[in-house]
C-alpha cells in the first residue's frame, strides 16, 4: 500500500484496496448474479469505480474475505424480490428511461442493496456515502428497496 493509503480517509484507503484487486471476487459475484435480473450490464462510465470504494469502505476488514459468499446468500434469499425490483427499475424498465435509477443498470447495485438490507450497514453506508457520491444514487436504490430516503 502507498503512504496515502495510511493517511487518506476510509474511502481513499478502500479505493487503494479496490485498485489492488481486493474487491474483485465481490464484484465478480455481483456481475454473475446481475445477469439473472438484467441483460444490460454497464461499466463504461466509471460509476462502478466511484461506488465500489465507498461500499468496500463500509465492509469491515474482518468480513471482506467472506463477503462474496454473503452477497451470494443475499441474492439467493431475495431473488424473487430482486427480479421484481429490476423489472420495475432496471435498465429496461419504463421508469429508467426518464434518467433516474441509473445505478440499477450496474451490477454494483446488488452490493448497495445488500448493504441497505441491515440497519447496521445501512447507516454506515449513508454516512460514508454523504459527500462522496450523489445522494440520488443511494436514494434511488433505497426507496424501491423499502428504505426511507437516506440522504
Amino acid at each position: 500500500m502507498s503512504t496515502d493509503a495510511y493517511t487518506g480517509g476510509p474511502v481513499d484507503r478502500a479505493a487503494e484496496d479496490v485498485r489492488e484487486g481486493d474487491a474483485d471476487k465481490v464484484l465478480a459475484v455481483a456481475v454473475r448474479s446481475y445477469a439473472a435480473f438484467a441483460v444490460h450490464v454497464r461499466f463504461d462510465d466509471g460509476m462502478t469505480e466511484e461506488v465500489l470504494p465507498v461500499l468496500w469502505s463500509v465492509t469491515p476488514e474482518a468480513e471482506r474475505e467472506a463477503y462474496p459468499a454473503r452477497l451470494e446468500e443475499f441474492v439467493a434469499r431475495y431473488r424473487e424480490r430482486l427480479v421484481r425490483l429490476y423489472a420495475e427499475y432496471g435498465p429496461q424498465s419504463a421508469i429508467a428511461r426518464h434518467g433516474r435509477y441509473e445505478l440499477f443498470a450496474r451490477p454494483v447495485s446488488l452490493i448497495v442493496l445488500e448493504r441497505l438490507s441491515t440497519v447496521r450497514s445501512r447507516y454506515g453506508l449513508a454516512a460514508r456515502w454523504d459527500g462522496e457520491l450523489p445522494d440520488r444514487w443511494l436514494n434511488d436504490l433505497g426507496g424501491p428497496w423499502g428504505v426511507a430516503e437516506m440522504l
